[in-house]
């Protein structure tokens, strides 16, 4: 069999956010590997807020800040922040509509008020994967503290879809604006982000694939929200979770089982990728 590349989404693909990968998820990977596949995390994260259970897995690189920066074998080919003057606008129009805010930078993130925090005490076992990742996330510093360093992407949460929709015509084509579907009727936030819309996931995918050598055909991707849309699109096979939207789930080559049933380690296996070869 012809070796793949593959990409993982973290949160909500390879584990409920606040709870450790599975054993099954675990050991599938570690077999993809040994069995001559290449391994990578795709993430909407920073490098240094991936949890350390999911480090040890072990991965030949990563996509970080959904698509931002990427390492591969410990050589970073790729680390691309938002122009100063794109994230100053974004800003500038998430203020108006007195977003929750966060803007994600390398090492450590900014954010407009840790006091709006305290919804994330709610049931982290269901419900949308960023909106969890959102609230759980650590490492907050105070934006009183940012001094114009740069940022890969700016995340948010509203309380209302007319706050995004007028944030939004704020801004011009240069960016993308993405809300994530919030199944959790009893928390008044809608998480969602904003990028440089050349910036994403599917095109750090294809740097990955060009840096190998391997036509992005062969690769094979796993996410389950709307920033995960272009790597499913530019991957040989996008595989959505089933703990996805449907809105998600029309983008993908593939559906397979939710997070919480493992649903990464059986494709791995149902593929021939994980397993004797």
């Amino acid at each position: 069999m012809m070796k793949r590349l593959l990409f993982f989404d973290i949160d909500g693909t390879l584990a409920i956010p606040g709870q450790t990968p599975s054993k099954e998820t675990v050991n599938a990977i570690r077999s993809a590997r040994t069995n001559g596949h290449k391994a990578f995390l795709c993430t909407g994260r920073t490098e240094g807020a991936v949890p350390s259970k999911v480090q040890e897995i072990g991965f030949d690189g990563g996509i970080y800040s959904a698509g931002g920066r990427v390492v591969v074998e410990g050589r970073t080919i790729l680390d691309q922040t938002m122009p100063h003057n794109i994230a100053q606008m974004i800003l500038s129009a998430m203020q108006k509509e007195n977003l929750l805010f966060t803007l994600e930078y390398s090492n450590r993130n900014y954010q407009s008020s840790l006091e709006s925090l305290s919804a994330a005490t709610f049931d982290m076992s269901k419900g949308n994967s960023e909106l969890q990742r959102i609230l759980l996330s650590s490492k907050q510093t105070p934006m009183s503290q940012y001094h114009n360093e740069p940022v890969y992407k700016i995340s948010f949460l509203a309380e209302l879809q007319e706050q995004i929709d007028r944030m939004a015509q704020m801004l011009d084509n240069t960016v993308k604006v993405v809300s994530f579907e919030n199944l959790i009727p009893d928390i008044p936030f809608i998480a969602g982000e904003v990028s440089d819309k050349n910036i994403h996931k599917g095109q750090a995918l294809r740097r990955v694939c060009k840096y190998f050598g391997i036509p992005s055909e062969m690769s094979v991707a796993f996410g389950d929200s709307m920033n995960d849309a272009e790597m499913l699109l530019d991957a040989g096979i996008g595989i959505e979770m089933g703990n996805s939207s449907e809105q998600v789930k029309a983008l993908a080559d593939q559906v397979c089982e939710s997070c919480a049933d493992n649903g990464v380690a059986a494709t791995l296996f149902r593929l021939g990728l994980a397993g004797p070869v």
